[in-house]
């Protein structure tokens, strides 16, 4: 599995994870979804690190984030 794949991956399982927490009320598990949201922001910075520019946008597309989704995920990141 190469970089792009792994990222994919990951960045999939996180967001549809998210989403299930979102589903059942962030009221009721306000802390896994601040982790979850951090964690995605994590996995944005390395894709930023390691991905070319044309698998960076070839990989916010396969997971359906828009820019203004990326960078959201990003600002999640603890003391940034």
């Amino acid at each position: 599995m190469d970089t792009f794949d792994a990222l994919q991956a990951l960045l999939s399982r996180d967001l549809h994870e998210l989403h299930q927490i979102q589903k059942r009320g962030w009221r009721i598990l306000p802390m896994a979804r601040i982790v979850k949201e951090e964690h995605l922001g994590r996995c944005c910075y390395l894709a930023e690190e390691f991905l070319s520019r044309a698998e960076l946008c070839a990989l916010k597309k396969e997971i359906g984030l828009d820019e203004r989704q990326w960078r959201a995920y990003k600002s999640k990141i603890s003391g940034q």
